[in-house]
Formats: structure tokens, sequence, C-alpha cells
């Protein structure tokens, strides 16, 4: 995997470098099986923001051992994790969300059904995967900020509305947390690409669709309880 270095000046350089030396790596080391953490969206060479960065991934790793596996993942459900810890300490009596549309349900992943299908493609026999596998992973349904308020407030007790933060509000809140401009701008570009569907399951590929077992419910109210 590729974690964005959201700190890094050229988030997208970084992704190259930390692509290309990989590469190199895996094939110097003679692999043979590579399980790539990717990305919904990691098809796409524009407009995704952030998400550029696993294609940039994506394509470096591709070819680069016998058997390739690239599992795109769906929005973390532990990415609500930080808005959660606001509503909880109080710091907001709303459930903060940088997606803007709060009825739009998109698809959503568990890390654990994340890690749980990265091992199994580790581990199953070579006859079994074929040279390159894509694979789209995401939990039993789809949720919106609006499903995750609720489960918020079935576990609270208590009415936490989902309210959709402004993009002025995003760049103060990363500004803050020392991303430079750029980095935000892109991460406001994938918020948008989720919005309007430019980010979504694929287009045509030959791709193996897989659905987790955790809900919402089961990821977040570990933390809400």
């Amino acid at each position: 995997m590729n974690p964005p270095a959201y700190t890094d000046p050229n988030l997208q350089a970084a992704a190259v470098k930390v692509s290309q030396a990989l590469a190199s790596a895996i094939k110097a080391a003679k692999v043979e099986r590579v399980v790539v953490l990717s990305s919904v969206g990691a098809e796409r060479s524009s407009k995704t923001g952030n998400i550029l960065t696993a294609h940039t991934l994506e394509e470096a790793l591709k070819g680069t051992a016998p058997q390739v596996v690239m599992v795109r993942a769906a929005s973390f459900m532990e990415n609500w994790n930080n808005a959660i810890s606001a509503v909880k300490s109080g710091q907001s009596p709303v459930l903060g969300s940088t997606l803007q549309k709060l009825d739009r349900k998109i698809p959503h992943v568990g890390t654990n059904d994340i890690g749980r299908v990265v091992a199994e493609y580790m581990t199953k026999p070579s006859s079994e995967v074929n040279k390159l596998v894509i694979i789209e992973l995401e939990g039993p349904q789809d949720y919106s900020p609006n499903d995750v308020a609720k489960v918020v407030s079935d576990a609270l007790g208590k009415t936490v509305p989902a309210a959709a933060m402004t993009e002025e509000m995003i760049h103060d809140l990363f500004n803050k947390l020392g991303f430079p401009k750029t980095n935000i701008d892109n991460y406001i570009e994938m918020v948008r690409g989720f919005d309007d569907n430019t980010i979504r399951w694929t287009t045509g590929e030959n791709v193996i669709r897989i659905k987790g077992k955790l809900t919402l419910a089961d990821v977040l109210n570990k933390d809400l309880y």
C-alpha cells in the first residue's frame, strides 16, 4: 500500500517515487505474488483527487510479479471516527461530513474486512489466482452521511444530525493539520468525485466484487459505547 503523504508539498510526486521504489524492489526480490491495497476509482487517471495516488501505484505494480492482485477498497468506515469523536467529546453537536450530499449512499467497508480479504489472497494456492486480479471490496450495504448519523444517534441515545462542511471549513481544518493547500484541493476534488459519481465502481474491467461481513454499526459501535 502507499499511504498518501498528506503533508508532503507534492503528494502525487511522492506517490510516484514510492510506487517506483516498490516496483523495483518487487522485481529485484522476484516476488511471486503481490497483493496491493488500492481504492475505488483507481482505474481513473484524473478527477479523483487523492485517489490518483492509488492509480499511480496500480500502474507501477502491474506486471512486477507473476501474480498481481489489486484490492480496490470502498471508503473506510473508520474514516468517520474523527467526526464521531468530536460529537462524543462535546466539541460538535452535529456529525461533520465532508461529503456534501447527505442522502447519497456510497460504498463503505471496514478495515478488518480489508485485512481478511488481503490475507485470503496472499495465501490462496497459485492455481486459484490469475496473472492480474482486480477486486472491488465493499461492505454489506452502502451508507450515506445521514445513515452514519443514525448509527451514531442510536448508539448515543440522542439525535445527532449530519451536517455538510463547506469547502472553506475543510480548508481550515486540514490547514490546521499541516496539509499544503494543493493537497487540500486534491482532497476536495476527491469529495466532489464521490458526490457526483465520478468515483464509483469500475467500468468494464474484469473484476471480482466481494462484499465484506461488517456493517457500519459493527465497526463504529465499538468506539461509541
